[in-house]
């Protein structure tokens, strides 16, 4: 029994420390939620990425690493979206990063990260990849209205 207990323990330990994205933390911060600016940030660091600014001109397997790095972003922009109170004051952005985890999906069922053969259908991959883009617009349109980031508010 005690055993189980410590297994127990250590898994929740193990679990927890694995709970937020790699990377490095925000400094003079104290460890807290860096918060809808660092967002911002992030977004405009991967709108410089070849698979966002150019889908088409891109096989789809060499994003694979862009679409992993989007993969905290839809549920971040859900989180700032439901506003500090948890009103859901920016039903635009919850749309917009409803979109972008939708698109980022649909990439990977279609194994669009995978390298030649397989069944991926690379046109609908490119398309699928613009639609990531498109969804990526549209939840950085909408970070960016949100206060602590437009600066209208605390």
């Amino acid at each position: 029994r005690t055993l189980l207990v410590v297994v127990a323990g250590v898994l929740v330990v193990l679990t927890s420390a694995c709970s937020r994205e790699a990377g490095p933390m925000p400094t003079g911060g104290g460890g807290e939620d860096p918060g809808p600016a660092a967002l911002a940030t992030k977004l405009r660091a991967l709108t410089q990425d070849v698979c966002y600014r150019s889908p088409a001109d891109i096989d789809p397997p060499a994003c694979e690493k862009y679409v992993t790095q989007l993969g905290s972003i839809p549920g971040a922009a859900r989180e700032f979206a439901r506003g500090e109170y948890g009103r859901g004051d920016h039903p635009g952005l919850a749309k917009a990063a409803n979109s972008l985890g939708q698109g980022l999906k649909a990439y990977n069922n279609a194994q669009c990260g995978r390298s030649a053969g397989g069944n991926r259908d690379d046109e609908a991959c490119t398309q699928t990849l613009q639609d990531v883009a498109d969804a990526l617009d549209d939840v950085q349109a909408g970070v960016q209205q949100l206060p602590q980031v437009s600066g209208q508010g605390g």
